[in-house]
């Protein structure tokens, strides 16, 4: 178990550069692809590759005792994300990737720069594989956005705040009756940036606190999308082999 991993420093960097790089070659393989057939191809491949680097983490979680099941059936942002993100990368879908976008985006890359000092063993591999597999939930939604020309939308949004603020009530009930502690409604981690934010705002306080930058993040990630599409619509997204 490492409990000082420097965040920014040659093993976390090298660990964000890595998926970086990866999605760039699917991306350049994808806007080359001439047929229909060969981007679902490189789709299906790029969600193995997303379940293979999340699997080879539980994997080494088992082997080291300390998996646990609720991993499997988590609430978190991110967890949800991965399901999602592969359903759509399978089957694109506009509905799923408002979430993917908007959502699993900003929630991933924020865990992926501030992963937290705390991973358990055998500590460096495992804070690799943690930071690789959420940047992977970013490069996934920017794969699709790049290649299969997909863009968020503000109705999307909209549904999604609703519904979002909606489930927290369901998911603060599950974490009082099975003691867990889904989107750290109950606390927060140790370790991570949010406790400062406890410390200044208390609980519930930290919660709001936390709601409404996510709101701003999604409306930031709805505004980028739209200007990414428009700004360069006419040139990379719209490549002679489509």
């Amino acid at each position: 178990m490492v409990t000082n991993f420097k965040s920014f420093g040659a093993i976390h960097i090298t660990s964000l550069l890595f998926p970086i790089v990866l999605i760039a070659i699917f991306i350049f393989l994808g806007l080359k692809a001439k047929t229909d057939r060969k981007r679902r191809l490189l789709r299906y491949i790029l969600a193995v590759l997303i379940i293979v680097i999340r699997g080879t983490r539980y994997v080494m979680d088992v082997y080291y005792g300390v998996f646990e099941w609720t991993d499997l059936l988590s609430l978190h942002i991110c967890h949800i994300d991965l399901v999602v993100l592969v359903i759509c990368l399978v089957r694109p879908n506009k509905a799923l990737f408002n979430f993917c976008f908007l959502v699993g985006i900003p929630f991933a890359l924020s865990v992926a720069l501030f992963p937290g000092r705390n991973h358990p063993a055998p500590g460096i591999p495992r804070a690799v594989l943690f930071i690789m597999s959420h940047m992977m939930l970013v490069a996934g939604a920017l794969y699709l956005a790049i290649v299969e020309r997909l863009k968020p939308s503000l109705g999307g949004l909209i549904r999604l705040a609703v519904l979002g603020n909606v489930c927290l009530i369901p998911v603060y009930l599950v974490n009082r009756i099975f003691g867990t502690n889904y989107l750290y409604l109950m606390e927060a981690p140790k370790g991570t940036v949010i406790v400062p934010l406890a410390h200044v705002f208390g609980w519930p306080g930290y919660v709001a606190v936390l709601d409404a930058v996510a709101l701003l993040c999604m409306l930031f990630m709805l505004a980028m999308g739209l200007l990414f599409h428009r700004a360069i619509g006419r040139t990379l997204l719209k490549s002679p082999n489509r």
